[in-house]
């Protein structure tokens, strides 16, 4: 196809990729996978992306932003090529769009790689990959939680936030994985400058979810591992949804999800539309009353006097991971912690004055809860701490202890709600 026309067709693309995705399939998937060749913009790279760039070359489908799948600004026969290769397995190369909507190319599967980002360092070991073998190098958090992490104990430590680029570039990795948002001083040029590849993957927010790690199956060579996945965090999280969709608005407590306060009191941080814990809090069946707080980030800073003209009737708050904390590795004193920062909230004369604070339904949870498949458990604590009777048949416990078992391959222990819901 000649160039001219190619580029005709990209610059439509952009319009018309919407109503390409929406007549494909009238059950079309909620999400896109973001990978160059899944040209029907669905949720895998199959047989159907072959059918379809086929039409895309002979002008009866409109091109759409995954059609050209070795992204050499050409769409022909060698995009069939790539495009087969994904679906046999046997591509050299693969080249994803990540969580800032760069192109990226990577060799595969991936034999040495860096994260910073450890909700992907577990997905990555939920799917089955051994991480000790693949990891040169891993964040700091990663190495100091060794009861979580024992087969990293000894790997390179990586500041998170902060990279030091000659070590990365010794470590010699195929790539670097951040987290969904990098730092200031995770700076893209740099990592181009030593000649590694890096990508941002959003493995927290449940909307991004099944992308991300239909992704890393791709990478590692765990496609299959990577769908039972999937599948098993579905079966917990889309019964959660079965019930509390058929709530009425009326029947949705208002919510407040105040981010840790035990570094931000008595500054109010407040979840909002953008964090983790908005589709968290929407699919447990609550309303969380931070939603239209203006932030980018997810947590926005709001007035005491607006908490009481909102009046929530739940707060739940997060504290950190670790030893003394709650999480994993927390032994007995993390409920003392945990109560510590539950009184901080009980103590406060407007959060007192809340429907909340009258009726005793403040609680404090392990951040850790919302990190990556480890939700199917996080949805089913957020949905019984906002509607106890209608999940007092499921037990927050015996999911996160088949996930640590199954999954992870590690033993069940850790402390994750205060107070306790047992």
């Amino acid at each position: 196809m000649r160039p001219y026309i190619l580029l005709t067709l990209f610059l439509l693309a952009s319009a018309l990729a919407l109503s390409a995705s929406l007549a494909i399939s009238a059950d079309a998937s909620e999400y896109t996978l973001g990978i160059f060749g899944n040209a029907n913009m669905d949720e895998a790279v199959d047989d159907q992306d072959i059918d379809y760039l086929k039409g895309v070359i002979d002008g009866s489908n409109p091109a759409t932003n995954l059609s050209d799948a070795n992204c050499d600004g050409l769409i022909d026969d060698q995009d069939l090529d790539q495009v087969q290769k994904i679906v046999d397995g046997s591509e050299s190369e693969i080249v994803i769009l990540d969580a800032q909507k760069r192109n990226v190319t990577l060799t595969v599967p991936i034999k040495r790689a860096v994260a910073v980002n450890t909700g992907a360092l577990e997905i990555i070991r939920a799917i089955g990959v051994d991480v000790s073998d693949v990891f040169v190098g891993v964040s700091s958090y990663a190495i100091t939680n060794s009861q979580y992490w024992p087969e990293l104990k000894d790997t390179t430590s990586i500041t998170y936030g902060s990279p030091d680029y000659e070590q990365i570039a010794k470590l010699d990795p195929d790539v670097v994985i951040l987290y969904k948002a990098p730092k200031k001083d995770e700076a893209f040029d740099k990592y181009q400058a030593i000649g590694v590849p890096v990508i941002c993957m959003d493995c927290f927010n449940q909307a991004e979810m099944d992308g991300s790690i239909k992704i890393f199956g791709e990478l590692f060579n765990q496609k299959d591992e990577a769908s039972a996945l999937i599948e098993w965090y579905h079966k917990y999280v889309d019964l959660v949804l079965e019930r509390t969709g058929k709530l009425s608005q009326s029947d949705r407590p208002k919510t407040l999800f105040y981010n840790y306060p035990e570094s931000n009191y008595p500054l109010l941080k407040a979840a909002n539309r953008n964090s983790g814990e908005q589709t968290m809090i929407v699919k447990a069946g609550g309303v969380n009353i931070a939603e239209n707080l203006n932030s980018s980030s997810g947590v926005a800073e709001a007035d005491w006097e607006w908490l009481l003209s909102e009046d929530p009737e739940i707060i739940i708050s997060n504290v950190v991971a670790a030893e003394d904390k709650s999480g994993y590795c927390a032994n007995e004193s993390a409920y003392e912690y945990m109560k510590k920062v539950l009184g901080i909230l009980q103590n406060d004369t407007t959060i007192n004055s809340t429907s909340a604070g009258k009726n005793g339904r403040i609680f404090i949870i392990c951040t850790d809860v919302n990190r990556g498949p480890m939700q199917a458990a996080g949805m089913v604590l957020m949905a019984k701490l906002i509607h106890p009777d209608l999940f007092k048949d499921l037990d927050y416990q015996s999911i996160l202890k088949e996930y640590y078992e199954t999954w992870q391959k590690i033993p069940y222990q850790g402390i994750y709600v205060y107070p306790s819901l047992e």
